[in-house]
């Protein structure tokens, strides 16, 4: 019998728009583009369980536009499973689709702190581990707070009243220096054709990860605490 996904995977990948689309700042968004063909390969009923979106916002604004969409989403989509679910009720023979899922918040982003073309999972925000500073993360980790999505309100209701954060740092290497102005020119320097295969090459674990959350029970937890 057919395996149904488990919950929704909201997977947003943020970085900086043109002109700094293609620099190790926007790592975020070039793993994005490199796992998109493979999730539509992978993952069973494509578009149905998971989106993937592109922050169109500078980096350090990103929280408002996105949580903005991931609302939308996640209010059209509860609809429209509802439907397919009361559908497929009437057909004993089918596996049945819940009408509620848990969402998963998918964050692609760059990670200075590990080396080229390493993946870090991390579940959760700041309560789990430090953001360290990145000012994307701390925007949508803020934006969630603000609205009582993430950490959840005890009022919380509707499509997201349980949302998980999955944050998937790709690292990007560091400049030797510390100092913000040398780290500010590394971040925004155009990656090169090996830092690009390397970010390609690491989309491969990734799918792999995100099959692994779109299948996890309401509830479970990943084995090794905050990080997976």
């Amino acid at each position: 019998m057919e395996v149904l996904p488990r919950r929704l995977l909201f997977i947003a990948s943020i970085g900086n728009p043109a002109p700094y689309h293609n620099t190790r700042h926007s790592a975020g968004h070039l793993l994005l583009d490199a796992l998109k063909p493979l999730l539509e390969s992978t993952l069973p009923n494509t578009g149905l369980y998971h989106e993937t979106w592109q922050s169109p916002s500078l980096m350090n604004v990103t929280g408002p536009k996105l949580v903005r969409r991931l609302e939308q989403w996640a209010s059209e989509r509860a609809t429209r499973l509802e439907r397919i679910a009361s559908l497929a009720a009437t057909r004993s023979s089918s596996p049945l689709p819940q009408s509620t899922y848990p969402t998963t918040l998918i964050i692609l982003h760059d990670e200075l702190s590990i080396a080229r073309g390493k993946v870090r999972v991390i579940r959760g925000g700041p309560e789990s581990f430090s953001l360290r500073g990145h000012r994307g993360l701390i925007s949508i980790c803020e934006t969630l707070r603000k609205k009582g999505l993430h950490p959840r309100s005890s009022k919380g209701v509707g499509p997201l009243a349980d949302l998980s954060i999955l944050r998937v740092g790709l690292g990007i290497g560091r400049p030797s220096s510390h100092d913000t102005s040398a780290v500010s020119d590394y971040v925004l320097k155009t990656v090169t054709d090996n830092e690009l295969k390397a970010y390609h090459a690491a989309a491969v674990p990734v799918v792999q990860t995100i099959r692994d959350e779109l299948f996890r029970p309401a509830g479970k937890k990943t084995p090794g605490g905050n990080r997976k």
